[in-house]
């Protein structure tokens, strides 16, 4: 179908007239108002439950009409006049016995406006402040516990230490908050040290990036310091922290992580000083995330307990299924709550499958807040792997210049010009695909991507690939093919998944199991690293397909300026194998603003960018109510949102223009031409000349552009790594549109974009031209 452009392109003259015409009628300026108010910093960042406490203050335009203002009735703030300066005061946070524990917003407003919000931390105990100037004596003594210190990294090498008092076999709970604060100290570490200074515990993060946390009973009465300080050994005003001590109760983990609609659950809290409220019951009555009712007054925890609700029935793990030959039977569909207990253990759950039948299996762990980081396997019931297809390799490469991560989509390969798109790269198990071919000498290949993150195919895992490690392109063949040898190697790929491919569950694991026969398979779990402990709970999902998909807008409440146009984008979750086009109507928009429409996510793909244009005569007040976005593909249609609040900006700097090419000159459109957007010719397997120019109204400087909304397949041919160049005072460069020969006729929008390091075409937030209709044909089939 051809795609139909809802507006009209704008008048680049008369928007280059009406700015003329906006500062022929400038007023003279007006007097200088007082300054917007500025919240810089809060020392501490606290606020005691019950009590009161003075805070110092700085930022800048503090004026006697200041007011200190927060984000809950239970905090009562009074600026100390007295020594009240412009860039500094004192302030009085006085909080209510029923004000909730944990992060609070304060923030500053004046008659000229307010200033951002920061957060305080209420607890009920009594702060205790210290400075770098405390610790000149010596350690800092804690007279009584539990306490609650704040205190700041502010000098260079700086270890803050604390003196208390402990009896044998007493737990104490040390919760060293930096990140859970907003402290800029990145690599904080906990210490506890005895009188002789032998390090007794140590502890870097609760969790892998993670604050500091220890668990530690005393081996003996006396007296124990505490060292707070910074791995890599900086510090500034901004370093500040919190360290709560005490026989606090503290909840680390919960069990189950998942729970059945409409059945009752018992949920067990993990962690320490837990007493009889270690165990809840509660009754989730929807889908969804449901919080478990814990009493938060009485327990700490960094994370708030929920559990995930479905249909799905729960099982318990039982132990002893540590063997496949010993793996607990379990019904399917199901949920099963496991724990992996101790180092190198792993779990075995086995089922019965028909052959052809399809199934999810899955984990849910760390999305939960568990350390765990599973794998998952299918095996027979003797424990071998069930292999699910053949990879070929049939030529070889290696990674030529960097080393990546397992995020970097962008690889340089050696023999590039050998591949082709769509092709698969073997990289020691990591099963990527090629969306995009170096567009340049200093260029890489570009692999598919899911939510920003390189993808993995074939249920295998994205991981980092070094400087000159091999990598093949390989092909898939079902499992019994005769393949011809070629020199190069096979690999079987077999039914497991570490992390997901489809990047969606971070740490988690998810593959797709289709059974090659009727019988019995078996799960097995595991972490990976062969970590294990009390906290190390997981859920295995194993549940039936369901595809779908939904899409977000990326761009919402756009400001787009008279005679120009702002770039947005759609990107879509497809769920369960669902990997159709899927097509977005925009309708509904007021006059005088027009937007791509359909907009088109191709198969295997996740994203798409449109233009938002607004013509030179648009007005500030449109009526936006009538909007209607939404998307379809096949049986599935899902309401796509609105654009938000769109706010008719000031005149644009320049305006950005994408013409076709005429006798080597750029076209330059009439005003009678403007009801349709120009078009471009391209053929499959060649290349085609256009123009990128830029209008200038009020700026000369360089101008850095790409096209967006390409079909896969086409590219801007050789540019470099900053995108198409339009240097200092000049107005326009050449472009060459190329296609690989394979892409099929259609016709599709497209649009000039600022160029962006997101390093996708993503012109969500971007200054945008107005579209270009490029059409793909065949030689001798008619543009109609």
């Amino acid at each position: 179908m051809k795609p139909v452009l809802i507006c009209l392109s704008s008048l680049l003259l008369a928007a280059a007239s009406a700015h003329a015409q906006a500062k022929a009628k400038a007023k003279p300026a007006m007097a200088a108002r007082p300054g917007r108010p500025e919240l810089s910093s809060i020392v501490p960042r606290a606020a005691r439950i019950g009590g009161e406490l003075m805070v110092s203050i700085t930022g800048k335009n503090l004026t006697e009409d200041t007011q200190a203002l927060a984000s809950h009735p239970g905090l009562k703030l009074q600026i100390a006049r007295s020594t009240l300066k412009p860039t500094t005061a004192r302030l009085k946070i006085s909080a209510t016995a029923d004000l909730p524990r944990g992060p609070h917003e304060i923030w500053l407003k004046n008659p000229t406006g307010e200033t951002a919000r920061m957060k305080i931390h209420a607890d009920d105990l009594e702060p205790v402040v210290t400075r770098a100037a405390s610790f000149k004596e010596g350690p800092v003594r804690l007279a009584t516990l539990p306490a609650s210190i704040w205190g700041t990294l502010s000098e260079t090498g700086q270890h803050d230490a604390y003196v208390f008092t402990a009896k044998a076999g007493e737990e104490l709970v040390l919760d060293l908050a930096v990140a859970q604060v907003g402290s800029a100290a990145k690599s904080p570490a906990l210490e506890i040290l005895d009188g002789g200074r032998n390090v007794l515990a140590v502890n870097r993060g609760l969790d892998s990036g993670s604050d500091p946390f220890i668990a530690w009973k005393a081996p003996a009465d006396g007296d124990y310091t505490l060292l707070v300080s910074n791995t890599t050994l900086d510090g500034s005003a901004n370093h500040f922290y919190r360290l709560t001590v005490g026989a606090l109760p503290y909840v680390t983990g919960w069990s189950p992580l998942t729970a059945q609609a409409g059945q009752e659950t018992r949920v067990t809290l993990i962690g320490h000083h837990l007493g009889d409220k270690a165990v809840v019951m509660m009754k989730p009555d929807a889908e969804g995330t449901a919080n478990v009712p814990l009493d938060a007054r009485a327990l700490r925890f960094r994370t708030q307990p929920s559990l995930h609700v479905s249909t799905l029935a729960q099982a318990m793990e039982n132990e002893g299924n540590d063997e496949a030959a010993k793996a607990q039977v379990v019904g399917i569909p199901s949920n099963i709550h496991g724990r992996l207990d101790k180092t190198g253990d792993a779990d075995h759950f086995a089922f019965e499958a028909r052959k052809g039948q399809p199934w999810i299996i899955e984990t849910f762990a760390a999305q939960a807040g568990s350390p765990a980081d599973t794998k998952i396997e299918v095996l027979h019931e003797d424990g071998r792997p069930v292999p699910r297809l053949l990879m070929q390799a049939v030529r070889d490469s290696y990674n030529n210049f960097r080393s990546v991560d397992a995020s970097n989509p962008d690889i340089r390969l050696q023999n590039w010009e050998e591949m082709e798109l769509n092709e698969f790269v073997w990289f020691n198990g990591d099963i990527m695909k090629i969306i995009r071919m170096p567009r340049g000498p200093d260029g890489g290949c570009f692999f598919y991507v899911s939510g920003g993150m390189r993808r993995a195919y074939f249920d295998t895992s994205a991981t980092s690939h070094s400087l000159d490690e091999p990598c093949y392109i390989v092909q898939p063949h079902p499992l019994g093919t005769e393949l011809v040898p070629n020199g190069l190697p096979v690999f079987t790929l077999n039914h497991q998944n570490d992390d997901s491919g489809d990047r969606k569950i971070g740490r988690d694991s998810r593959l797709t199991f289709t059974a090659p026969s009727d019988g019995r398979y078996v799960v097995r779990v595991t972490d990976t690293r062969g970590w294990g402990g009390e906290r190390f709970v997981y859920t295995l999902s194993i549940r039936e397909p369901r595809p779908d998909f939904s899409i977000k807008l990326a761009g919402m409440n756009p400001t787009v300026m008279p005679g120009a146009s702002i770039g947005f984008s759609f990107r879509a979750d497809r769920k369960d194998n669902f990997d159709d086009t899927i097509r977005i109507d925009i309708a509904g928009l007021p006059k005088g603003y027009w937007a791509t429409t359909p907009l088109i996510i191709e198969a295997g793909h996740d994203l798409i960018s449109g233009s938002l244009h607004a013509m030179p005569d648009a007005p500030a007040n449109a009526d936006w109510s009538q909007l209607r976005i939404t998307a379809s593909s096949g049986g599935l249609k899902h309401d796509g949102g609105t654009f938000g609040k769109v706010t008719l900006g000031p005149q644009p700097k320049f305006i950005i223009v994408l013409e076709p090419d005429s006798n080597g000159r750029p076209v330059m459109r009439a005003a009678a031409d403007e009801t349709s957007p120009l078009e471009i010719t391209l053929v499959p397997g060649q290349t085609v000349k256009a123009w990128l120019r830029a209008v200038r109204l009020n700026d000369n400087g360089l101008i850095n552009l790409d096209v967006h909304g390409l079909p896969h397949g086409v590219i801007i041919d050789d540019i470099g790594l900053n995108g198409v160049q339009i240097r200092e005072k000049e107005n326009e460069r050449p472009i060459f549109f190329r296609a690989a020969g394979w892409v099929q006729d259609q016709d599709k929008l497209c649009h000039g974009a600022i160029s962006s390091a997101r390093n996708e075409h993503d012109s969500a937030g971007l200054q945008t031209s107005f579209p270009l209709l490029l059409k793909i044909r065949r030689p001798g089939v008619a543009t109609r």
